[in-house]
């Protein structure tokens, strides 16, 4: 089976929100002033933020293993079934 470009850009939308929420995670963790006071929206907003990024990656990989399972069957040869029977 061929790879299609819609799964191409399933792989490539996956990939990409990972890496947008990471981006935005890390960003926001680092304009936070943790000096003591705590802003419990923006906690709040980052452990969302985490748990958003935990899922795109669980989407990216469940992309990634569909795309390598492709890419794997279409390499492997259909054998002959006459090559299954013992030699005589």
């Amino acid at each position: 089976m061929m790879m299609t470009s819609m799964q191409f850009d399933e792989l490539r939308n996956a990939v990409a929100d990972v890496d947008a929420l990471a981006a935005a995670v890390e960003d926001l963790f680092d304009d936070t002033l943790w000096d003591g006071q705590v802003d419990r929206q923006r906690l709040e907003r980052a452990a969302s933020l985490i748990g958003l990024t935990r899922q795109a990656a669980e989407k990216a990989l469940h992309a990634v293993d569909a795309f390598n399972a492709d890419a794997l069957n279409e390499q492997i040869p259909a054998s002959d079934p006459a090559a299954w029977d013992e030699p005589k």
